[in-house]
Parts: structure tokens; sequence; C-alpha cells
């Protein structure tokens, strides 16, 4: 029996390979981010400050005109103008908060290769595939409790 023939039997083989592909990818870059926070705590910071400025701007701008269109869709929707500048600044707001949780996890996925690229790897091959499972398992919890709100 070929591959195609035991794939073919299972329905819906496509999900299961998304969900595994999609929980694994969180889970490295959970592990990386833990790694880089290692990094932080021996080397200090991965990233040059100007580098690490300029890529906070860029999430900040593009996080900042995702919530204005999101609220401007929203508004048309509805039928119901609100106040400009009040729309303004909680797109502002919101796209603040994304940037620097993104710019963090960017510098500190960074930091984590940087670190495990390095030849003074901080934990051993045993450690990290145990890490990479535990992460997988708490990425499929997050991808299943956001399930019901992606619906």
């Amino acid at each position: 029996m070929g591959k195609g023939k035991v794939f073919a039997k299972i329905k819906g083989y496509k999900k299961y390979l998304k969900t595994l592909a999609l929980s694994t990818a969180l889970a490295f870059f959970m592990l990386y981010i833990a790694l880089g926070l290692m990094f932080f705590a021996k080397r200090g910071n991965p990233v040059p400050a100007h580098f690490v400025l300029l890529i906070a701007a860029i999430f900040f701008v593009i996080f900042s005109v995702f919530y204005e269109s999101k609220e401007r869709g929203r508004e048309k929707g509805k039928g119901k103008r609100e106040e400009k500048g009040k729309e303004g600044f909680k797109s502002l707001i919101k796209g603040l908060f994304l940037a620097i949780s993104a710019t963090f996890s960017f510098v500190a996925i960074i930091g984590g290769v940087k670190l495990t690229v390095g030849r003074t790897f901080p934990i051993g091959i045993e450690t990290f595939i145990s890490a990479l499972a535990i992460c997988i398992i708490v990425s499929m919890v997050f991808l299943s409790l956001l399930k019901p709100l992606a619906q």
C-alpha cells in the first residue's frame, strides 16, 4: 500500500498536516524566544540598539495602519461615524503595543538563533528535543483555545 493510498483513507489529512506544521512552527518560535532570553541574560542584546529602534518603527507603522484600516472597515459596516481623532488614537496605541511585543519577540528569536549557531549551545540535544516537544504541546493547546475565536 503506497503513501497516497494511506493518506487517501484518512479524511481531511491536509487539516492534520496543516495543524501539525503550524503547531511545530509556533513551538520553534517559542523555543527560540526562550533561548533568546538566555542570550539576553548571558551576553546582552544580540542586535545593536539602532537596529532595534528601526525594527520597532517598522512594526509600529505596519500595526498602526492595520488597526486603522480595520477600524475604518468596522465603521463602514455599522454605518455610524466615530470621531476620527479617537479612532486614530486607538489604532496608534494598539499598534504601539503590538510593535513593542513583536520587536521583543523578533530580537529574542535572533538571540536564540545566535545562541544555537554559536559553539556554546547552552543545553544538550536531549533537552532541546524535550523542550521542543513541550512547546509543540503548548502551541497545540493555544491553537485549540483560539479556534472558536477564529471561526
